[in-house]
């Protein structure tokens, strides 16, 4: 099973689509296995971390401290995808989110492609 995740993005940030990710496994029916997360933006990325405020503004502090004047540079060090396992919910640590990293000065709909398999 594919689908498409629509995230709204209020631009450079990082947002919080775990949830998002495990209504996709919901309503796949499958129980176990394996899902695939991929951004198609190529100035957003995946990470996971605890979705803590001031986790949240280390990380931004940090990518703003890169010396790097082209987003896409500072894209390129972040993965695209990520594959994840799940056993009726995504296997994470016990504080841990799937994060969209946005990485563009604007407002928009950004979009992740989920696939789940068996």
């Amino acid at each position: 099973m594919i689908a498409e995740v629509a995230v709204e993005s209020k631009g450079r940030g990082v947002y919080d689509v775990t949830a998002r990710i495990e209504e996709v496994l919901r309503s796949s029916g499958k129980r176990r296995g394996l899902t695939l997360v991929y951004s198609l933006d190529p100035l957003c990325r995946l990470v996971t971390l605890e979705y803590d405020a001031d986790l949240v503004e280390d990380l931004m502090s940090l990518i703003s401290g890169l010396k790097a004047r082209n987003p896409y540079v500072v894209a390129s060090i972040f993965q695209q995808s990520m594959v994840l396992p799940f056993e009726e919910g995504l296997l994470l640590g016990p504080f841990q989110q799937v994060c969209l990293l946005d990485l563009n000065e604007d407002a928009g709909t950004r979009r992740l492609v989920v696939e789940v398999i068996e």
